[in-house]
Parts: C-alpha cells; sequence; structure tokens
C-alpha cells in the first residue's frame, strides 16, 4: 500500500482495529465491535463509512437489519485485514491508544533509517507541523522514538529514530508496502 494510502488509513482511530477484527471473523456489526473495543458507535460507524469508502468492507447485503447492518471485508480488504491481524499481534492494548493517533503509524513507518524533522514532513504530505511536532512528542513519551541532537555540528542537527515498539513495528509497518 503506497504510503499516501497508508496515511488516509491510519486517518480515523478505529479502521486498523476494526480490520484485524473483521479478520478474526467477529461479528461484523456495529454495536458488537463498539462494545468489543470499548468505543463509541458513533465513533465506530465513522470508521466502517471510512473503510468502505476506501474500499475495504461492503455491506453485506441479505444480512442484518436495514438498521443494523452487518459489514463484510472485500477482496482488498482481506488483504489488508490479514495484515492489521498482524499488527495486532504486536501491540497491547495500551500500544493501541498511541497507535490510534491519526500520525504515529505514518510517522513510525518513514522514520527508519533516522530522519530529520523536514524529510518527515515532506515524506508525510498533508501532515501539519502542529500534527507532526505533536506525535512525534507523543511518541518519545512512549518510548517509540528517540530524539537524538548532534550538537557537533552546525546548527546542531535533530534526528528521530525508532525505538522500543516503535522499532519492533517497523519491519511490520513496511511489509504493509506490499499489500
Amino acid at each position: 500500500m503506497v504510503n499516501s494510502e497508508f496515511i488516509l488509513l491510519c486517518s480515523k482511530a478505529w479502521s486498523i482495529q476494526i480490520l484485524a477484527y473483521m479478520h478474526a471473523q467477529n461479528d461484523p456489526r456495529t454495536s458488537p465491535i463498539a462494545h468489543h473495543f470499548s468505543a463509541s458507535r458513533t465513533s465506530i460507524s465513522g470508521a466502517l463509512l471510512h473503510l468502505i469508502e476506501m474500499g475495504y468492507l461492503r455491506k453485506n447485503s441479505g444480512h442484518g437489519h436495514p438498521l443494523r447492518p452487518a459489514y463484510v471485508l472485500t477482496p482488498k480488504g482481506k488483504a489488508i485485514a490479514e495484515w492489521a491481524a498482524e499488527l495486532d499481534t504486536y501491540l497491547e492494548p495500551n500500544d493501541w491508544k498511541i497507535a490510534r493517533r491519526s500520525w504515529a503509524l505514518p510517522i513510525i513507518r518513514v522514520v527508519a533509517p533516522a530522519r530529520r524533522y523536514g524529510e518527515l514532513r515532506s515524506n508525510l504530505n498533508p501532515v501539519t507541523d502542529r500534527a507532526l511536532s505533536e506525535t512525534l512528542k507523543a511518541l518519545g513519551e512512549n518510548q517509540w522514538l528517540n530524539r537524538h541532537i548532534d550538537g557537533d555540528s552546525s546548527p546542531p542537527s535533530v534526528t528521530y529514530l525508532p525505538v522500543g515498539t516503535g522499532k519492533l513495528i517497523v519491519p511490520l509497518l513496511n511489509e504493509s508496502l506490499n499489500v
């Protein structure tokens, strides 16, 4: 999956987790999904509609009540759901709180090898400076990224590189390029 599609997938908080949930053949309706994740039905409904727009899900015709539709993975969605299920095995529930941030996974995906802020911003177009800064700060606080300052250069150079959970999932995020 190209970077722009990956960024779009990550733009809705629950999208990747819903795909992993659907891969496990769980109940594909809004309420059970919301209950499983302890999330609001509104946020889950928004993510489901987003996944339909991206072509990963469709409503299961002939199943479910019109007000409580069931969803199925499309062929394209099955491949992404398999990748999402594998990512889910790497992340703990607390890790998902970080990974659900819109820019967290796209940043981790492009930060290896070590990157400077400007490189990240150009690789993650249309990220705003504020969103990039806030997400880098959150990833650093949670030990997913390390901010390295090279004071020997003039002016000092700052690079970011994945550590901890961030380093652990980089190969899997890069694998999504082949999906």
